[in-house]
């Protein structure tokens, strides 16, 4: 009977060590599941970041003639009047560094966040606009 009550240990010792092993497969299965949430968490919030980056780079317009200075932003010239793709521009506003609310059709925005309106001058007055 000896012989009996060993083997039934035996199985019990296995079945013992296999849900000891169930159970530290699944800690660590929990464990790298939680770490894979988060790099894909990380993933998103830069992917989102590099979309707001780029339309905030292809929202900037590059004046190609400016008006007398009126002021400065940021370290950047305020001009009474740009001209951009043939068409006139004055001054409007500036938006704070933290964002600006969405342009208008007849806006545009030169970096860091000067904003001008659509503007149409007199052919004389257009003249005046320097290069």
């Amino acid at each position: 009977m000896g012989g009996v009550c060993t083997g039934q240990t035996d199985i019990m010792l296995i079945e013992i060590i296999l849900w000891a092993a169930l159970v530290f497969f699944l800690w660590t299965l929990r464990d790298n599941l939680g770490s894979l949430e988060t790099e894909l968490q990380d993933a998103q919030a830069m992917k989102s970041r590099e979309i707001a980056a780029r339309a905030l780079s292809q929202r900037f317009v590059r004046p190609e003639l400016v008006d007398e200075p009126i002021g400065r932003y940021r370290d950047s010239t305020i001009h009474a009047r740009i001209g951009v793709g043939g068409k006139q521009y004055r001054f409007d506003y500036v938006c704070p560094p933290d964002g600006c609310p969405p342009l208008r059709p007849d806006q545009c925005c030169v970096a860091p966040g000067i904003v001008y309106v659509r503007h149409d001058t007199a052919p004389d007055a257009a003249q005046n606009i320097r290069t």
